[in-house]
């Protein structure tokens, strides 16, 4: 049986700080080194900023669920909302050398990750990604 912890947090990027410090310190327990786990802090990042900006459309009075479960072979992240909906599965990532701002958080989460779902479950918008301990960060993203 895995390790699992659960949040509900407010969408007010005020909270990001704490959220950040919950995944890193989350994957140190499953087993990741520092760098992995800044990694990882890094797409779950991205992630939720996405879910403020587009799910929430900047929105601060909205909540989300933040779930974070380990097993024997690394880490899944779980994040939840009622924002519209938002699939950053399909949306085309910008490479890091394009010049236009925006559009990057995308491309680092692919890169970092080794896993990536989207589903649209009724109202709510589900992201999970999964991380292995065998695929380190990769050093070109």
């Amino acid at each position: 049986m895995g390790e699992e912890v659960e949040l509900t947090i407010s969408s007010h990027p005020r909270w990001m700080r704490l959220v950040r410090q919950v995944v890193h310190e989350f994957a140190v327990e499953a087993g990741f080194g520092s760098r992995d786990a800044h990694a990882v802090t890094l797409a779950v990042g991205e992630a939720i900023g996405n879910v403020i900006k587009h799910a929430y459309q900047g929105r601060t009075d909205q909540k989300f669920s933040l779930a974070c479960s380990a097993n024997g072979v690394g880490l899944e992240v779980r994040i939840a909302d009622h924002g519209e909906a938002f699939d950053p599965i399909s949306r085309t990532s910008l490479p890091p050398d394009e010049l236009r701002p925006g559009g990057r958080g995308l491309f680092l989460m692919r890169a970092i990750m080794d896993e990536m779902e989207y589903e649209r479950d009724g109202d709510m918008n589900v992201v999970r990604m999964r991380k292995f301990r065998n695929t380190p960060a990769r050093q070109d993203s």
